[in-house]
């Protein structure tokens, strides 16, 4: 049982002793044991450095960051720890060109360093406010609405999240960073290498803070959060998940993403990965039509319908373990019809004391070996299934007659119509017969995916390059990987909103477009990336001379140069020189199908009695096979760049176009983004009144508007919105601070 519980259940009866077990508990680390490596920081090249900002000196320009304990010399190595510390801003000249700074280690060491060399850097258990900036959008989606992408520090992109969607997130699918050492992520603006004793904790450290967020903007009544990882973090990743989800049914795939494999040395070559679903309140995989590609055991539930033997098999099957259920079922005298049931034995009754009409054949539940068994189910339940024609009889020279029935799930298939009834068995045993369409019947599918088109190679690479000719970004995953993913618990939500805060390269946006093309739905994508540049490009860039904030840097950033371009692009239909993309969304597959014709031997010409078959291209999803890469998708979407505002702007009149995407969010992500005004503003969507002295004006408006569902007023009174929650009590209404931006602080970890 989880602790909190515990000390929740004790606090009914001792509120005291609750309180002294939750502070023992609290000096104590339970589960999984790590070095936190704490606190957090990151830079912030496009903030504007203010007196008061925490800050790291870049390193001069054409060189790498300096490292202390590669210096021999003493003054070099003084030179070079300015590099690795952090600082505070005490002052700055007037004509910004020095600025006087304090260590923020303990020796307090003061300094002066050029103004631009300083970039700010956050730390994550300190207030800042953030804001959004829009930089472009798409819109050919007509009222969906938008798919966002928000380029930025994800930590503090999911906390300007909050505000908008705390608790309203459907699923969210992430492919952190996999810890390989190979320079695939940063901690603390530095890259982990891989001989780094504390690369797991950081990692730790790194990926908690971020699911700590992510489970307070999943719906707890009905959410998934999905994460891919491969095998040098898997472990430890499981036991945080089961530590941050404790009350989650947690299960573990694992998937082949490149069949030829990857090179590990001397050690088994690398093909899969693992996705972890951490499943919250009554989330649970659908079953969906699916390729045989995806059988991986012979009897699935996908090919037939299951008719289990009545006589219990395996453990309690015993007369002793159910005595009411050994009794037995009659058979008409010549075997193909049932004739009802008789009375069970008692305990002390023997089998030969049993009265048995003479006009029927008895069936017992005996073993092969002819000990007394028992039935799996009561007379009243058999006369029940019996009376739905989901009882049947079998019989064969070796086992004689077996008695069949369909368990609840088959019951389901045939009930839902998987498995049309055509008919009865009404010279026999009165068992239904149903359509044969066997082959389309939606299945839920086992932990072993080895499907083809799920190859990052292929379909994943290869579909990145059409849009990026130039190849701007390794390893994608495949396109088709993500969307039979998340199929498995949106399909069934045509509005779905899916958060991915390791968006990469953007296949996921790119993946719930093709599944909202695919069966017409309005799913929302939200792609947060900051705009690193990857080990390679950030060598070369310095060689060259830029530092992070210099515009050819930053027009490299994975944000600006791939994750957007990708998601604008695909939705246009076209490469980025705007050049129409080739090819289908259609995968298809090999599927052997049985020759119809009647065929004759060449020798004797007598008719082929075997069966015969042909291979055949079919399509993985027919709803899919005309669609044209160059038609693009029919989706609105919005870029942002995530800022970092000052106090002092903390103003309406200065700082509300920041947090205005905030409230636009919050309202439904469709149409215009309503910017300050004096009076009040109103769209087909949600309305902002500004000012309260046009309270009137805006209320007769809005009445002409019964569209508009959210609506938002900037008082500091509160007797004032509650009187607008009265006026439209039938619309969602919310109250902004005139200082609103104070609600947008960040400060998650205390």
């Amino acid at each position: 049982m989880n602790l909190n519980n515990i000390i929740e259940r004790v606090s009914k009866y001792d509120n005291n002793l609750a309180k002294e077990i939750s502070r023992y508990l609290n000096t104590r680390k339970y589960g999984l044991v790590y070095e936190e490596s704490k606190p957090e920081f990151v830079r912030l090249p496009n903030k504007k450095v203010v007196t008061g900002d925490l800050v790291n000196i870049l390193t001069p320009r054409g060189n790498a960051d300096n490292k202390a304990k590669d210096k021999k010399d003493k003054n070099e190595k003084d030179d070079a720890k300015k590099y690795t510390r952090n600082w505070r801003v005490i002052s700055i000249d007037k004509d910004n060109s020095k600025a006087t700074l304090i260590s923020l280690e303990k020796d307090q060491t003061s300094a002066t360093a050029n103004y631009d060399d300083l970039v700010a850097i956050a730390r994550f258990d300190q207030p800042i406010y953030t804001g959004l900036t829009e930089v472009d959008r798409i819109e050919k989606g007509g009222d969906k609405p938008f798919d966002i992408v928000i380029n930025g520090e994800n930590f503090h992109a999911l906390e300007t999240l909050m505000y908008a969607y705390l608790g309203k997130i459907d699923c969210i699918y992430i492919d952190p960073p996999y810890n390989s050492g190979a320079k695939d992520w940063k901690y603390n603006n530095d890259y982990v290498e891989k001989d780094d004793a504390y690369r797991h904790s950081k990692w730790l450290t790194f990926m908690e803070d971020r699911l700590k967020l992510a489970k307070k903007l999943l719906n707890p009544k009905d959410s998934v959060l999905i994460v891919t990882i491969d095998e040098k973090e898997y472990n430890r990743l499981g036991l945080l998940l089961e530590q941050e989800f404790p009350n989650a049914r947690i299960q573990m795939v694992s998937t082949v993403i490149n069949p030829s494999g990857v090179s590990r040395g001397n050690e088994f070559y690398r093909t899969d990965e693992y996705i972890y679903f951490v499943k919250i309140g009554d989330s649970t995989p659908v079953p969906l039509h699916l390729s045989n590609d995806w059988v991986t055991a012979k009897t699935t539930g996908k090919d037939k319908l299951r008719w289990r033997p009545i006589r219990r098999q395996g453990s309690h099957d015993n007369r002793t373990d159910a005595y009411k259920e050994f009794y037995p079922i009659y058979l008409s005298k010549n075997g193909k019809a049932f004739a009802g049931t008789g009375a069970y034995l008692k305990p002390n009754e023997n089998l030969k004391d049993a009265k048995v009409p003479s006009n029927v054949i008895p069936i017992w539940p005996l073993k092969p070996n002819g000990d007394e068994g028992c039935w799996q189910i009561s007379r009243e339940t058999f006369a029940a299934l019996h009376e739905k024609g989901y009882t049947k009889i079998s019989y064969s020279k070796k086992w004689g007659y077996t008695l069949k029935y369909l368990a609840q799930g088959e019951q389901k298939k045939v009930e839902s119509g998987q498995f049309p009834v055509v008919g009865r068995n009404l010279n026999g045993d009165g068992s239904i017969i149903t359509e044969d369409t066997q082959s389309d019947a939606p299945f839920i599918p086992g932990t072993q995916w080895r499907i083809p088109s799920h190859s990052a190679r292929e379909f994943g690479s290869s579909m990145l390059n059409k849009i990026f000719p130039d190849k701007r970004f390794s390893f994608p995953k495949s396109l088709y990987a993500v969307k039979d993913t998340l199929k498995f618990f949106i399909a069934n939500k045509p509005d779905a909103i899916v958060l991915d805060f390791f968006a990469g390269s953007g296949t996921t946006a790119h993946a719930v477009d093709l599944l909202n093309l695919e069966d017409g739905g309005k799913r929302q994508c939200i792609s947060v990336t900051n705009n690193e540049v990857s080990a390679a490009e950030s060598d070369q860039l310095t060689k060259e001379g830029l530092r992070p904030g210099d515009p050819q840097w930053e027009h490299l950033g994975i944000a600006h140069h791939v994750t957007w371009p990708r998601i604008k692009y695909s939705i246009l239909g076209t490469d980025v020189s705007g050049n129409a993309l080739k090819g289908t969304y259609d995968v298809q597959t090999d599927v052997k199908t049985r020759f119809a014709s009647e065929l004759l031997n060449a020798k004797t010409k007598k008719p082929i009695k075997r069966a015969l078959y042909v291979n055949q291209k079919v399509s993985l999803d027919t709803e899919l096979a005309d669609k044209k890469l160059k038609d693009g998708f029919k989706e609105n979407a919005i870029f942002f760049d995530l800022n970092y505002l000052e106090p002092s702007a903390i103003k309406a009149n200065l700082a509300f176009d920041k947090i205005a995407p905030l409230l636009w969010m919050k309202a439904g992500s469709q149409g215009r983004i309503i910017q300050y005004k004096s009076s009040y503003d109103i769209t087909d969507e949600y309305a902002i009144l500004f000012n309260y002295k046009y309270i009137g004006e805006f209320t007769r408006q809005l009445k002409h508007h019964p569209e508009v569902k959210t609506v938002f007023i900037i008082t500091d009174v509160n007797s004032r919105y509650q009187d607008l929650c009265h006026e439209f009590c039938d619309r969602k209404v919310y109250k902004l601070y005139e200082s609103y931006l104070k609600s947008f602080q960040i400060q998650s970890l205390n």
